[in-house]
């Protein structure tokens, strides 16, 4: 998820200071109730790939009618998850180092919980907390949200991060060894030094609280994306990574009311056709689509679908010197050129832009919003929050047709 602060460096005298018994201070498990750990990430059931290695008269690798969600964005999970009602509090695993080959050194963070040493079935190594769900809701919601912004903002965070987190250890969590990474991947979470007063009235006003959606007649908890500013309209799931429709998680017109946020509008951002196709056919080999991987250099980008609702875009095709043909959702086309290992050049902000070629370069015109754009968008919740909405009220508007349901 994005986060919205930046995390606060511990100095290097604390470090020193704190490094020697940070373990021992991690076993502790404080305000919340806790119960039994559970476990984390996993696909329900076999994801169906259209196929990618046919080929064209040519014998250039052909573009599937649907394209693949792509490999590092994890399986297609169902949009909705029935969970058990009145369960106990559950606990959830919190990657909070990378992979590494040998044993990590964790930083000097006050965890509650405990921490745990795993070594993954590739030989490397990683670092766990895991606590209670509600004591890692603590920890999140101050490094997603500013400190000084409403209850109501904090309340409908909280609902957001307890329900995306549920889900993801209803799904992901099974078949791996952590439900959730500690940064923006999944949430951002501080560990104990990020807890604030507010933060945990948040949580406390909120507790075992979850939005719930009905799907093909199964009720249950869904992906509750959020972000931190949508541009004036919000993203659905599907078009953004070929997620499942779900009318919670569609697309909607928003208007203004996030242009608080200084990423609302941003100005136009020149990229060069050869970093283009360092970045789509990088993207292409990661995620095994040799329809962009086997791209050459790229003469012309353009935007080839639109949502019909937002006039966000859905569909990027590019075409090579040759007339190769390659097409990928615009959300990948965003990820494509932030992740790009060798990126040189600044990533746009969002996927809601318009293209212009210009010779060696494309021009990506009339940006708005920061992150994917999907659900919540956080600076239209302190919006709604500033006029007076309650928590209910900003997800109901964010999600509709969710309904809020306590489970603990």
């Amino acid at each position: 998820m994005i986060h919205l602060r930046k995390f606060r460096q511990v100095s290097a005298i604390l470090a020193a200071a704190v490094s020697l018994f940070v373990l021992a201070a991690c076993q502790t498990s404080g305000l919340g109730t806790a119960s039994l750990p559970a476990p984390p990430s996993a696909p329900m059931g076999t994801m169906q790939w259209p196929a990618t290695t046919a080929v064209n008269a040519r014998g250039y690798p052909a573009v599937p009618a649907i394209l693949p969600k792509p490999l590092v964005l994890g399986p297609a999970y169902p949009a909705v998850i029935p969970v058990a009602w009145q369960r106990t509090e559950p606990w959830i695993r919190v990657k909070i180092t990378r992979q590494s080959p040998v044993r990590p050194w964790i930083n000097p963070i006050l965890y509650r919980g405990r921490i745990e040493i795993d070594r993954l079935p590739d030989g490397r190594y990683i670092a766990l907390n895991v606590l209670p769900i509600e004591d890692y809701l603590a920890g999140v919601l101050s490094r997603e949200l500013y400190g000084n912004w409403l209850p109501a903002t904090y309340d409908a965070q909280a609902i957001a991060a307890r329900t995306y987190a549920l889900y993801q250890m209803e799904t992901f969590g099974k078949t791996h060894a952590w439900d959730v990474t500690g940064n923006q991947n999944s949430q951002m979470y501080g560990g104990r030094n990020a807890e604030t007063p507010r933060a945990w009235n948040a949580v406390r006003a909120t507790w075992g609280q979850v939005m719930m959606a009905t799907k093909d007649g199964m009720t249950g908890i869904f992906c509750a994306y959020y972000s931190a500013c949508n541009g004036g309209a919000i993203q659905s799931a599907a078009d953004a990574w070929g997620d499942q429709p779900l009318p919670e998680l569609g697309a909607r017109v928003t208007g203004d009311l996030d242009d608080q946020c200084r990423l609302f509008s941003w100005p136009t951002m020149r990229i060069s056709k050869a970093f283009v196709r360092q970045a789509v056919t990088w993207w292409g080999q990661r995620n095994k689509l040799p329809y962009l991987a086997d791209l050459g250099p790229i003469s012309d980008v353009e935007i080839t679908r639109y949502n019909r609702i937002t006039n966000r875009p859905e569909i990027i095709t590019l075409i090579d010197v040759h007339g190769h043909i390659g097409k990928m959702r615009a959300e990948e086309f965003r990820l494509a050129l932030l992740m790009d290992p060798n990126r040189r050049v600044k990533a746009p902000p969002s996927s809601f832009f318009k293209i212009r070629n210009d010779g060696a370069y494309i021009l990506l015109v009339d940006g708005h919003g920061y992150g994917h754009g999907v659900g919540l968008s956080q600076w239209g919740a302190q919006a709604l929050a500033q006029r007076g909405y309650s928590g209910d009220y900003i997800l109901s508007y964010f999600y509709p047709g969710e309904r809020i349901h306590k489970l603990w």
